[in-house]
C-alpha cells in the first residue's frame, strides 16, 4: 500500500538554520524552548519568528502538494480511497482535509499570528525584521488558505468567507511592508515578497486596480523561495515534498504535463515500471531533499499585473506580450490564438500553469477564472474519467476544501 506522507508535526517555537529572506539575516546558532516569563520580544524575536516561520514552510508544502492533486499538477498512486478521491474532486469533508490543509495552515496562521501580537510589543518594533518576517508569513498563509478552502476560521473563531481571510492577509502584508520599508535596505526582501503577496490578494480578491499597481512595483528578478532541508531529521517536514514523494513512487506527472516544456521537466528513465496502471513517469523539477520551492517573484508579479489588466479593462498588450516571451521560454512557437479577452486570458494562464507548476498556486488560479476552460489550465474537465484503475469515478467539481470535522465539532461558532 502506499500513502501520500502527512505534515502533522507541530513546530512551537524551535528554530532553522536557514531562511528565505536573502537581503537580511535571521540564522539562529543554538534554537531551544523560551520560557514565556523571560521572553524578551527583542532578544528572543528571531527564535520566535523562525518557528513561525518554519509552520508556515511546512504547511505550504502540504498545501502545494495535496492542493496539486485537486489542481492536478500531480497524480497519486495511493492505494488510499480517500486520496484518490481528492485527486478525483469528488472527496468530502471526512477526507484527510483536516491533515492536509486546514491543521497545517491553522498553525501557521496563530503560530505567525501570536508572533506579531508579542513582536509589535518591542521596542524596536516599527523597525523590527523578525516582526515585518512574521507578518510577511501570516499573510502567505491566509493567502494559501483563502484560495485552497471554501472558508476557514481563525483561532477558534467564527466562519470566515475567503474575501475575509484575504482582507485579513492584506492587512498583515501591509504591515509587513512598512516595518520592512522603515527598517531600510535590510527590509527589501520582505518588501518585495509581501508586495508579491499583497498583489496576489489584491488578484483573488478582483481588486484589479491595487493588483496591478501592486504588482508593478516588483523588481522582475526578484525571488523568494520556501526553504526546504536535506537534513536527515528533518526530511519529513522540511524535505521537498514532491522529491520525496516521487522516490517514494507515490505521484506522477500528470498527462497533461508530459508535453516536452523545459519548464516542467519529468523523467520517463524507468521502462517498464508502472503506477497504479500509469507509465512512471515522476517530475523533475525537484531533484533533492534540500531544493527550494518558489514562494514568490518578479515573474508572478508580472502575471499578477497582465492578468489584472485583462479583468479590469480588458487590456490585452501586457498580457500578450508576457504571454509571447514565456512561451518562447518553454520552446513553444509565437502565439497565434485569438486576441478577444477570454482567448488571451486562458493561454496567461496556460503558461502561468507551466512557470509556476507545483508551486501552489493552480488552485487559486482556476476558482478565480471559472470562464476559462479548464483543458487551457492543464486540468482534465469536470465529467473526464479518472486516471487510476483504484476508484474514484470521473473527475467532480471540487476545486475548494470545506472546513473538516475535527473543527466543526470543536468550535462552538457551528
Amino acid at each position: 500500500m502506499t500513502t501520500l506522507s502527512r505534515w502533522m508535526r507541530a513546530t512551537v517555537l524551535i528554530g532553522v538554520a536557514v531562511i528565505g529572506l536573502a537581503s537580511c539575516s535571521m540564522n539562529v546558532d543554538n534554537p531551544s524552548v523560551i520560557d514565556a516569563g523571560k521572553f524578551n520580544p527583542n532578544s528572543d524575536g528571531a527564535t520566535l519568528a523562525l518557528s513561525a516561520q518554519t509552520n508556515f514552510y511546512i504547511a505550504f508544502q502540504s498545501v502545494a502538494l495535496f492542493g496539486g492533486l485537486i489542481s492536478e499538477e500531480v497524480w497519486t498512486g495511493a492505494a488510499r480511497l480517500q486520496t484518490n478521491r481528492l485527486a478525483a474532486r469528488n472527496f468530502a469533508s471526512s477526507d484527510d482535509i483536516n491533515a492536509d490543509f486546514f491543521a497545517p495552515l491553522s498553525l501557521a496562521i496563530a503560530s505567525n499570528q501570536n508572533a506579531v501580537s508579542v513582536l509589535v510589543k518591542g521596542a524596536n518594533a516599527s523597525t523590527d525584521l523578525n516582526l515585518a518576517t512574521a507578518a510577511m508569513n501570516l499573510g502567505f498563509s491566509l493567502d494559501l488558505t483563502a484560495e485552497t478552502m471554501c472558508s476557514s476560521v481563525i483561532q477558534g473563531g467564527p466562519e470566515l468567507s475567503d474575501t475575509q481571510l484575504l482582507d485579513t492577509a492584506v492587512t498583515a502584508f501591509t504591515q509587513a511592508i512598512t516595518i520592512a520599508s522603515a527598517a531600510g535596505p535590510g527590509g527589501a526582501t520582505i518588501v518585495s515578497g509581501s508586495n508579491v503577496g499583497l498583489a496576489r490578494a489584491y488578484l483573488q480578491l478582483g481588486d484589479w486596480t491595487n493588483a496591478a499597481a501592486t504588482a508593478a512595483l516588483v523588481p522582475p528578478d526578484f525571488v523568494i523561495n520556501v526553504v526546504t532541508s536535506a537534513n536527515t531529521g528533518t526530511l519529513s517536514t522540511l524535505g521537498n515534498t514532491f522529491f520525496f514523494n516521487a522516490l517514494e513512487g507515490q505521484i506522477v506527472a500528470p498527462q497533461l504535463y508530459r508535453i516536452g516544456d523545459p519548464r516542467m521537466p519529468i523523467d520517463s528513465t524507468t521502462p517498464g515500471v508502472t503506477l497504479n496502471h500509469q507509465p512512471y513517469v515522476i517530475q523533475a523539477k525537484y531533484t533533492s531533499y534540500g531544493d527550494p520551492i518558489r514562494l514568490g517573484s518578479g515573474l508572478e508579479a508580472q502575471y499578477i499585473k497582465a492578468e489584472a489588466e485583462l479583468h479590469g479593462s480588458a487590456s490585452t498588450s501586457d498580457a500578450l506580450a508576457l504571454i509571447g516571451a514565456r512561451r518562447a521560454a518553454g520552446n513553444q512557437p509565437a502565439y497565434t490564438g485569438g486576441t478577444d479577452t477570454l482567448s488571451v486570458l486562458s493561454e496567461l494562464l496556460n503558461q502561468r500553469a507551466r512557470d509556476f507548476w507545483m508551486e501552489g498556486k493552480k488552485l487559486g488560479d482556476i476558482r478565480r477564472n471559472p470562464s476559462v476552460p479548464l483543458t487551457a489550465i492543464l486540468t482534465d474537465p469536470v465529467g473526464a474519467p479518472f486516471y487510476t484503475n483504484s476508484g474514484g469515478g470521473p473527475f467532480g467539481s471540487n476545486f475548494c476544501t470545506p472546513i473538516p470535522p475535527e473543527e466543526t465539532n470543536a468550535n462552538p461558532n457551528f
